[in-house]
């Protein structure tokens, strides 16, 4: 029995038979995208065809290779979770900073956990506007506990295996993202294909959904600034724990107007019932 595991998973189900398809993505070719890394080359993803395939819908993918990657065993702490080079996500695609995950994990590590293993894209690699890498931050609020991440997007294979690419375009998929069983699962790319359809959901005024999409931007396409603006969006749309994550984006980010934006941010979210807004809300305004 795997003890040792973490697996984060938010599923969501699309009910209309809508279907897009996109040739490439690329994980750089925005002008907003200044994530600072070097990326290269082109991988291919299969499609996956309910007609001959068996398929997966692509969320759910997520949660059934996460189970099956390997545990560690008693002297590692394996954590599966979503996350951008600047940030973790949680099972409803909440942000979870690392010293909340941290909280988390520290019942969990008796005297014959030696390290933690986070499976989890670029967590090893230090993007622009950060100063450390996720796993050191996640490390430093474990008082130095040792914590080793992912260079690079995950992929993750259905024999519990894994590894990770740094490739600047991706080709195939669609919306929704259905996964061939058995194939590789690059981690980030479910999320990544509710962008192609982010028009539609504005249309439709789908919260979840246009979080989703935002999640994508971030996990994916690697691009913060158009994140914080989808989630921004879905907000707008009432959706707290979109405007939670927007303000918590802008309090990362600290540029001129963030903090009161932020705080517009929770204080709405703070509004439509949400505890952990009103927790960063006391906790903002208590540092003043």
């Amino acid at each position: 029995m795997n003890t040792n595991k973490f697996t984060y998973i938010s599923c969501y189900l699309v009910g209309r038979i809508f279907f897009l398809t996109f040739l490439i993505i690329p994980n750089l070719a925005f002008a907003e995208c200044d994530h600072g890394f070097h990326l290269e080359g082109v991988i291919s993803v299969k499609d996956c065809d309910p007609a001959v395939d068996e398929c997966i819908n692509g969320i759910q993918a997520i949660y059934e290779y996460g189970k099956k990657l390997d545990d560690g065993g008693d002297k590692i702490l394996t954590v599966s979770i979503m996350s951008s080079p600047w940030r973790f996500y949680g099972p409803d695609m909440r942000i979870i900073r690392p010293k909340e995950l941290a909280e988390n994990l520290k019942p969990a590590l008796d005297d014959k956990v030696k390290s933690i293993l986070v499976y989890a894209s670029w967590t090893e690699n230090i993007p622009h506007g950060r100063t450390t890498t996720l796993a050191r931050e996640l490390s430093e609020s474990l008082d130095g506990f040792p914590v080793k991440g992912i260079d690079g997007f995950l992929w993750a294979k259905d024999n519990g295996d894994y590894y990770s690419t740094k490739q600047a375009f991706t080709v195939g998929g669609g919306f929704p993202y259905r996964h061939r069983s058995g194939d590789d699962l690059m981690i980030a790319i479910p999320y990544g294909s509710y962008i192609h359809a982010q028009d539609f959901f504005v249309k439709e005024r789908d919260a979840k959904a246009l979080r989703y999409a935002a999640v994508g931007w971030d996990v994916f396409i690697l691009c913060p600034d158009i994140a914080l603006q989808t989630f921004e969006a879905a907000a707008a749309l009432s959706d707290s724990i979109s405007a939670y994550n927007a303000a918590v984006i802008r309090l990362e980010r600290g540029q001129k107007g963030d903090f009161d934006a932020a705080s517009k941010l929770l204080n709405q979210a703070s509004d439509l019932g949400d505890d952990k807004a009103k927790a960063l809300l006391l906790e903002i305004t208590s540092k003043k």
